[in-house]
């Protein structure tokens, strides 16, 4: 598998309150977030799966919140649905759930060569609230210790987020 990471885009934690979280991370100068509550039953998340499986409950699935420091964007999760965002926590407890990466043009092959080589569906697939662009978390734990986010434009010429590895604008 050779996949061409473009630029880290983004650190994923799992929290167990995001008020509290913010608020921590806040009193530590990084800030502000915009906190938003994803749902599967509306955009940007309607065709979200996990393990390759739609699913079935619709409803709100879990908040988050994000913010952009030097160019990187901190996401913190708050579990609300029973899924696999849910499961992680309560597995492992608060902390880094995944590293995010724009793969631009070797999206598509990316995920056809992580399933060959490890035989699994991306773990968790959908669409993003960052304009539009696909996504997908491939468990890769095993290969390089990670969950490792990819997003892959849907914009010609635009990329899935707004800024490069140096924190520069890219739009």
């Amino acid at each position: 598998m050779k996949p061409e990471f473009k630029r880290l885009m983004q650190i994923g934690i799992i929290v167990r309150d995001i008020d509290e979280a913010v608020k921590k991370y806040e009193a530590m100068g990084m800030g502000p977030w915009d906190i938003t509550v994803m749902r599967n039953d509306q955009p940007p998340f309607e065709d979200l799966t996990f393990n390759g499986e739609a699913i079935s409950e619709k409803g709100p699935v879990m908040k988050t919140a994000m913010m952009t420091c030097y160019g990187l964007e901190f996401e913190l999760i708050e579990p609300i649905a029973d899924t696999v965002y849910k499961r992680w926590l309560d597995e492992h407890g608060p902390g880094i759930h995944h590293v995010a990466f724009d793969t631009e043009k070797e999206y598509e092959t990316l995920l056809e060569d992580t399933k060959k080589e490890t035989g699994k569906e991306p773990w968790v697939r959908g669409q993003g609230i960052h304009g539009l662009m696909d996504f997908s978390y491939l468990d890769l734990r095993d290969e390089l210790g990670l969950i490792v986010e990819c997003y892959s434009t849907l914009q010609p010429g635009k990329p899935a987020l707004p800024y490069d590895m140096k924190g520069e604008v890219t739009e």
